[in-house]
């Protein structure tokens, strides 16, 4: 919850990178929309953050939750007290006036107080040195001495063995003198900041790399959702980053717009404009023949969900390695057969891997064809499964080399949709197919890949009645992702 007239380092970053969202940051949070994604990775660092406390035996946790400002005041004063009493601080947060700060780990030494910030990543960002640089300002404004800056992101060289073993996983990384560059420029920033703050100033939506980062802006939906569940600027693809900021900037955004500026548009864009208008089915039917020609019974369509974790989860991952959790399998034996599904979800917390290596290997025909969209998750995930358990080896490098991929009919247009707008995922050209169909990926809590992978990995921190629900959600959206190829296969050999 924001403290009304409290700059945390969280705002301190945000109007760094956008004023807009620094305001709704500062005002009414509720206007925040966290995906899915986003939340699971707050957990994780979490995680993270304990995990690092073993670096440094015998702190004591503050805490970094405040929902008001007395509250915030007796943290702060409890962190400070450990400082100057020369003790390691867990989870605390420095109070100097207006500007407020939270921190994992504070180390006194003879140089000054050692500040550690943990984050789930691999290496420092842009956006983390802004974050240390806040920090180092709200502990001189609070006449502490400071030492080195630190952030402890985690080793991609590190490979888990039986057990997790911390100080192999967590890397630190000095940055003290990266951060004494922006000196100046916090002051600067922070005097600017009270003064926007003071102004009761909104800025207009403006749209920007910002808007677009890895893991999307919370606030994205207050400035531009009005746009993106209908054709416009934000969902006809084929429109290149700088192009889009510049339409934006000057009102061309609805669906008219683009029309009555198509002019402007790179010929890619254009078309897929006018290909929509005419609702048409493009088809090269040479190539679709040579694709369907090389299918054969069995045929099999299979889905793979995997998680990505800064925390490797198993014996022999990495951090941030993909891991197979769940499948989807369906197998047409011979044409006119119906479709029989299988497929398994691991249980919260299990490797499943050798599990579903066997299941697999049972489960898929000997020779059959594979179809996947995009293989090249489910060639990976075949490639280590049959690497990693001898004993099915054979079958599954087998199936790998079996595996063909029927987005390639999308991606390389042998068919395109107009109704597509340009898209070449899954769920799209399953709705240019079937929109009632399509209407699955819109109903649960799964709405594509990043919600399955965050799903599972958030399962610990559910109540019993919330993993049932989440449990059928993943099983219900995998399931829906081979049945949707099948759908779109009977489309497209309609139209040879």
């Amino acid at each position: 919850m924001a403290i009304k007239g409290i700059i945390t380092k969280r705002l301190y970053v945000k109007f760094t990178r956008c004023r807009r969202s620094a305001r709704y940051e500062a005002g009414d949070r509720s206007a925040a929309a966290l995906s899915l994604t986003v939340k699971q990775r707050i957990y994780e660092t979490r995680e993270l953050s304990k995990l690092a406390r073993t670096l440094f035996s015998g702190g004591e946790e503050v805490g970094t939750e405040a929902d008001d400002y007395a509250t915030l005041v007796s943290l702060s004063e409890r962190t400070k007290s450990l400082i100057s009493e020369g003790k390691t601080v867990y989870a605390g947060v420095l109070l100097a006036k207006n500007f407020s700060c939270t921190f994992d780990i504070a180390v006194p030494a003879s140089e000054g107080v050692n500040f550690y910030v943990v984050k789930c990543a691999t290496s420092p960002s842009e956006n983390y040195i802004r974050e240390l640089a806040y920090l180092a300002y709200v502990a001189k404004k609070c006449d502490i001495k400071t030492g080195r800056i630190v952030l402890i992101v985690t080793d991609p060289a590190y490979t888990r063995g039986r057990q997790l073993k911390e100080s192999a996983l967590l890397r630190k990384i000095d940055l003290t003198r990266r951060v004494s560059r922006y000196d100046g420029k916090v002051e600067k920033n922070c005097e600017e900041l009270l003064a926007f703050l003071q102004s009761g100033e909104m800025p207009e939506a403006k749209l920007c790399s910002n808007c677009e980062r890895q893991f999307g802006c919370e606030y994205f939906n207050s400035c531009f959702g009005q746009w993106t569940d209908k054709p416009s600027l934000f969902t006809v693809h084929g429109v290149d980053s700088a192009t889009r900021y510049k339409l934006y900037e000057d009102g061309v955004v609805s669906i008219d717009d683009l029309r009555r500026n198509i002019g402007s548009l790179k010929p890619k864009a254009a078309e897929i404009i006018r290909a929509y208008d005419e609702k048409r089915v493009d088809v090269d039917k040479k190539g679709l023949r040579r694709f369907l020609d090389g299918l054969h019974y069995p045929l099999c369509f299979l889905d793979f969900e995997s998680l990505q974790s800064s925390i490797p989860r198993y014996r022999g991952v990495r951090p941030l390695e993909s891991v197979v959790f769940q499948y989807s399998l369906h197998v047409i034996a011979k044409e006119g057969d119906a479709p029989v599904h299988t497929g398994y979800l691991a249980k919260e917390g299990e490797d499943a891997r050798e599990i579903i290596a066997k299941r697999l290997a049972n489960e898929i025909p000997d020779n059959a064809c594979i179809l996947a969209f995009g293989k090249f998750l489910e060639c990976k995930v075949l490639g280590q499964l049959a690497q990693a358990f001898p004993e099915v080896r054979a079958k599954l490098a087998t199936a790998r080399n079996n595996v063909m991929d029927i987005g390639a009919v999308f991606a390389g247009d042998t068919v395109y949709y107009g109704d597509s707008l340009g898209s070449k995922s899954l769920k799209t050209i399953y709705r240019c197919v079937d929109s009632d169909g399509a209407h699955g990926y819109e109903v649960g809590a799964v709405h594509n890949g990043a919600d399955a992978m965050a799903t599972y990995l958030m399962l610990p921190y559910m109540t019993e009645e919330e993993k049932e629900e989440r449990r059928k959600a993943l099983w219900e959206y995998c399931k829906l992702d081979t049945l949707s190829m099948i759908t779109i296969l009977e489309d497209i050999k309609k139209r040879v």
